[in-house]
């Protein structure tokens, strides 16, 4: 059944590509004949429509419909068949897609309303259940608007990236209800490491970024962009590493690192809790950041560890560095909370 799915949505999207490739072939050779046509106006508006008008629709029928994506993926659709048609056309026959444009605006406007209004009531629902971290009820609402894991996990960190950067100073730590907290943020000295990086991009970004503007103003500010995302990103996992610590309850012990990974152990997966790095390669994971663990939980299988933007990777053992390690041996030794 999965195969035949698969192979269902596969020939969906052939069907799709064979179409754009049909579409742009036609328009492409027609549109050297347009200055000797009687009908050119006709013709142009044909061509229009089908760039314009039956692609978009080819995709939504064939790719969004039949695979469930929200209607705002249409829209990048719509904006690139736009910008390929005033490329195509001649510049004396773009009547009709002017007027289209003109039309394609209101409509847009109307999606984005649609999606902030969808926005808004799903992060409402989400921040009802309090066992969710903002990350985690960012990652149900973004859900409920894409209906994709992956584009869901991508939207969210992003917005989660602004929120614990800038908009987290006010908020309390997050222990639901029957968990014990273990910080783990201040051994590793974590704020250190942090505050140097953004010296560092403060004082040798600003240099960067004089002496590339000699050479390129674009490749200079694409460089100080990605320079302030990267400080802001290390700033939002500080304040992630904060106020998410490691859960502990009678079940299970939730490893929260960060932005850079979280992993839900059950109590009956811990082989062991030991001082020194189980020797499993790669499946080795420090969960710390630029610090050596001081406690490795190896587990009995492999385990997944989701991370941002839809990254995961197996774990058959993980360290970490609580802040108060005898306090956190006793809660997993004695089981209470």
């Amino acid at each position: 059944m999965m195969h035949a799915a698969v192979r269902d949505r596969r020939q969906h999207w052939i069907l799709f590509i064979g179409l754009v490739v049909a579409v742009y072939s036609a328009v492409l050779s027609l549109a050297r004949w347009l200055p000797y046509l009687d009908r050119a106006d006709v013709v142009a508006g044909g061509m229009t429509v089908d760039m314009v008008v039956l692609v978009p629709a080819a995709f939504y029928f064939l790719v969004v419909r039949r695979r469930g994506l929200p209607i705002a993926t249409l829209v990048p659709v719509v904006v690139l068949s736009v910008v390929a048609a005033s490329r195509v056309l001649p510049a004396d026959r773009q009547q009709l897609l002017s007027a289209l444009e003109h039309l394609a605006a209101p409509a847009e406007l109307a999606i984005l309303g649609w999606i902030a209004w969808r926005s808004a009531k799903a992060l409402g629902k989400a921040r009802q259940d309090t066992a969710m971290d903002p990350w985690q009820q960012l990652q149900q609402a973004a859900y409920e608007v894409t209906g994709s894991h992956l584009a869901a996990s991508v939207l969210a960190s992003e917005l989660a990236v602004v929120y614990y950067a800038l908009g987290s100073w006010r908020a309390k730590p997050h222990v639901p209800e029957g968990s014990s907290g273990f910080t783990h943020h201040l051994r590793s000295g974590q704020s250190g490491i942090v505050l140097g990086f953004l010296v560092i991009v403060a004082s040798e970004g600003l240099a960067m970024h004089l002496l590339l503007l000699r050479w390129s103003a674009l490749v200079a500010w694409i460089f100080t962009i990605g320079s302030v995302y990267s400080a802001l990103w290390a700033i939002a996992d500080y304040r992630a590493t904060v106020l998410r610590p490691i859960l502990v309850t009678d079940e299970s012990i939730v490893i929260r690192a960060g932005f850079r990974y979280v992993l839900e152990v059950p109590r009956r997966a811990i082989v062991e809790v030991g001082r020194e790095k189980p020797d499993f390669g790669r499946k080795s994971r420090n969960l710390t950041l630029l610090s050596t663990p001081t406690r490795w939980l190896t587990l009995s299988r492999p385990m997944l560890a989701e991370g941002p933007y839809g990254i995961r990777r197996t774990a058959r053992a993980v360290g970490i560095e609580p802040d108060d390690p005898e306090a956190f041996d006793r809660a997993l030794e004695t089981g209470q909370i």
